[in-house]
């Protein structure tokens, strides 16, 4: 009971996952009907869209009943005694809650023009705000609260049921939109998102349709900033999920199942032996008139049982790994999301136990039911081995298992050691001994280049002097953090089709940047730190950008224009390659420009310090440099570097460990398994070896006999599963790309390994029958 408790109990807690993140729908009424309408280009699909952009586009669309724009921002919080704290937020247009159709748990939602310039500043807090920030306090409508260094009041409270961490993300406040469209005439930096409710009876075909034209209307008013690029229709549920993840969340299910499979054959085998060693009982019943039926109903009733009961234990195993993964896995950056085992996790394990009951069940009480009264009784007074089918059976149910198993270990095995590889992959640059803090300046106070330059400068210089500080740097970001800005890029002399052209990761930064990331310089220099921001067009590119664009050449002094840019840059310097991104569904870029601070100062920046002390250390010290600059800026994120990627990586490795315990549950169930039928079958034919003692053989003829049935065992398995686990391989491998997968010498060390399982489950059963006297083998009933 415990193998198949522990089949249905794994299966249902991967299906668990599946189902929050795939199946279960969003928590607003007619849900299916939201779309979320992305931005297209020859590189990426899921582009959002530049401001500009996306009020054309929503005034444009006929197909849809309402359309709302939203964006995400990250805001500093400031109460009376209280240091700054940064909060995420996601800014609606002003119909963007009726677009939802989401009330208000308290307080009241926008008003129809609360999105308009010259209103006040109003917000709605998340019901996850309002428990934790203000415990959950009815008195807090009404409140101001000083957002961005700005006033802003309270008019409501979400219900928890607003919550849709992989569309918001871990979101605590709303804003009406035009609290942040100082770019709303930009069509080149895209950070606006389109929502919109289909019309009843429209499909979204049709609104693919529709936005073809939309985008070649674009391209044809604006072919600098749109020609070749596009927009697509996706359903809001599935808007935020990307090819891996759902690849993944199919795949552990899958695997699990497996595992299921396994333990039901494993099962199966073991009621044949015991309808077997019952033979003589429903031989009787037979011949005193017993129907088919009769015979099979106590057998279906013991797997029934069985599987109920399992099925229970299963459901509780379910619970305990849900749990697990509710609280390490992180969606959107954060951990601790709930999995509810809701009424379909609830059917899946009921059909699962179901279906087991039957698989394991309906074979043994299947021949049960054909037992010959005369057969039988002749059978069992002779001691001879059982029936035929009995045999073809067994040994088929144990050739599937070991082929399941082959599939499994093999996927599972190929899947871990891919990601083990990807995080591996050298970094290019060493995290060890680094601080890195996220800070978030506000465009209502700096939004003046020159301003933002004096705080970014004057910063660096406090910085510096922090004890055990030996390089401070600014950027954008770090990598392996998972965000940075791109831009196409185009090499002067060069020409690309519009749409077509290469894009890279553009990410400004600090002098002092590569020396504080141990990033190498492969040739020219670094960027001065007196440089102004009115110098020539200056960047640093990394050595793959070099190679692809001026292959055998030096790079220094060549020029690039970037598409968001229309000035030429020149290229100073040539670092070495760096990984960008930690996980597997994350952009990817090979290309990588640095852009100088003082001339792209980013109002999203990282505080990043190479440190002789533990980095850790710093953090107050930082956030009291910060803050005496401007009290209003939170530093978040504040922490060791190398923690804050472990953290990035946690789902990669969660995933692998729960792999490793689907392979592991199946190969013991397998073994224990094939040992258990080997030697059924073994001391089936006690009375067969001792004759064969008595007429001669020895040791070694009787080892080897019973070693060769395990063998043929292990062939008939391998002849199935090994076709099975290559088909599978070389799927993974063309739908995952990214990832490093293992050659098929990982299906031959299965092999090996499963070969030698099987010797070593022969053997035993084989030295205890070699060692068998003939007067006893003779005399065993």
């Amino acid at each position: 009971m415990l193998t198949l408790a522990l089949g249905i109990g794994l299966s249902t807690s991967a299906f668990s996952l599946t189902n929050v993140l795939l199946f279960r729908s969003l928590p607003y009424p007619e849900s299916d009907r939201l779309v979320r309408i992305f931005g297209t280009t020859s590189q990426a699909d899921t582009n959002s869209l530049a401001p500009a952009n996306a009020i054309d586009i929503r005034a444009a669309l006929t197909s849809f009943s309402q359309v709302g724009l939203y964006s995400y921002d990250s805001l500093s919080l400031a109460e009376p005694d209280q240091p700054a704290v940064q909060i995420n937020a996601v800014n609606f247009s002003a119909n963007f809650f009726n677009l939802l159709g989401v009330v208000p748990l308290h307080g009241r939602l926008f008003a129809p023009d609360e999105d308009q310039p010259g209103r006040d500043g109003v917000v709605v807090l998340t019901h996850r705000m309002w428990t934790r920030r203000f415990a959950s306090d009815p008195q807090v409508l009404g409140r101001t609260l000083r957002i961005n260094g700005e006033n802003a009041t309270v008019i409501g409270v979400l219900p928890e049921t607003f919550a849709a961490p992989l569309v918001w993300g871990p979101c605590d406040i709303v804003r009406p939109l035009t609290q942040q469209t100082i770019f709303s005439t930009q069509r080149t930096n895209a950070w606006m998102n389109i929502v919109g409710r289909l019309k009843p009876g429209t499909t979204l075909e049709q609104a693919h349709i529709e936005l073809g034209t939309i985008a070649a209307r674009l391209a044809k008013d604006y072919p600098k900033e749109n020609a070749g690029n596009g927009l697509r229709a996706v359903s809001l549920h599935d808007s935020n999920m990307d090819r891996i993840s759902r690849l993944i969340l199919w795949m552990m299910p899958v695997l699990s199942t497996l595992v299921l499979v396994i333990a039901c054959a494993n099962l199966a085998n073991l009621l044949l032996a015991r309808s077997l060693g019952r033979s003589r009982e429903f031989a009787i019943r037979s011949a005193l008139g017993a129907s088919r039926t009769q015979l099979m109903r106590p057998l279906l009733a013991e797997s029934a049982l069985l599987a109920i009961f399992s099925g229970i234990a299963g459901i509780l195993i379910a619970f305990w790994g849900a749990s697990l993964l509710g609280r390490h896995l992180q969606i959107n950056g954060e951990a601790g999301f709930q999995i509810p085992l809701d009424a379909r996790v609830l059917g899946f394990a009921a059909i699962s136990a179901l279906v087991s009951a039957l698989a394991f069940g309906l074979a043994p009480a299947w021949l049960a039911s054909r037992t010959s009264a005369a057969d039988s009784l002749k059978d069992s007074a002779r001691g001879t081995t059982a029936g035929r089918a009995h045999h073809r059976i067994k040994h088929t149910l144990v050739a599937a298992e070991l082929a399941f198993t082959l599939v499994l270990v093999g996927v599972a095995g190929s899947f871990a050691l891919g990601a083990r590889s990807f995080t591996a992959r050298e970094l290019g640059w060493q995290p060890d001994g680094l601080y890195s803090g996220f800070l978030v300046t506000p465009w209502n106070r700096y939004g003046d280049d020159e301003k933002l330059r004096t705080l970014q400068r004057t910063l660096l210089e406090r910085l510096a002097e922090i004890p055990g500080v030996t390089h401070a740097a600014i950027a954008t970001n770090l990598p392996m953090y998972d965000y940075f800005g791109r831009a196409n890029v185009i090499p002067e002399g060069q020409t690309f089709t519009p749409g077509q052209e290469p894009l890279a990761s553009a990410i400004p930064v600090s002098s002092d940047f590569f020396a504080a990331l141990g990033i190498p310089l492969r040739s020219g220099s670094v960027f001065p730190k007196d440089l102004r921001a009115d110098a020539r067009p200056m960047i640093v590119v990394n050595q793959a950008l070099a190679q692809r664009f001026w292959p055998g050449q030096d790079a220094i002094g060549k020029r690039l224009r970037m598409t968001d840019r229309d000035e030429l840059a020149e290229i100073i310097g040539v670092v070495g390659d760096v990984r960008m991104a930690a996980n597997l569904g994350a952009p990817q870029s090979a290309l990588q420009i640095y852009r100088p601070l003082v001339q792209f100062p980013p109002r999203y920046q990282s505080i990043i310090l190479r440190t002789a002390v533990p980095p850790e250390s710093v953090t107050e010290s930082v956030r009291r440099a910060v803050a005496a600059l401007d009290a209003d800026l939170p530093v978040a994120g504040s922490g060791s570097v190398r923690a804050n990627i472990r953290q990035n990586m946690a789902n990669i490795n969660i995933i692998v460990a729960n792999l490793g315990i689907f392979a592991g549950m199946g190969l013991l169930i397998a073994i224990v398994g094939l040992y258990g039928v080997i030697a059924h079958l073994t001391a089936q034919r006690t009375r067969d070896i001792g004759v064969r003692i008595a007429l001669g053989a020895d040791y070694r003829d009787i080892v080897a006999m019973i070693l060769r049935q395990g063998a043929v065992l292990f062939g008939l398995g391998m002849i199935f599963g090994l076709p099975a686990y290559i088909f599978l391989q070389v799927t993974l491998g063309r739908a995952m790309p990214e990832m490093p997968f293992p050659g098929y010498w990982l299906g031959g060390l299965i092999l090996v390994f499963l070969g030698l399982a099987t010797l070593a489950a022969s053997f035993i059963p084989a030295h205890r029958a070699a060692q068998t006297t003939p007067l006893v083998a003779l005399r065993a009933d």
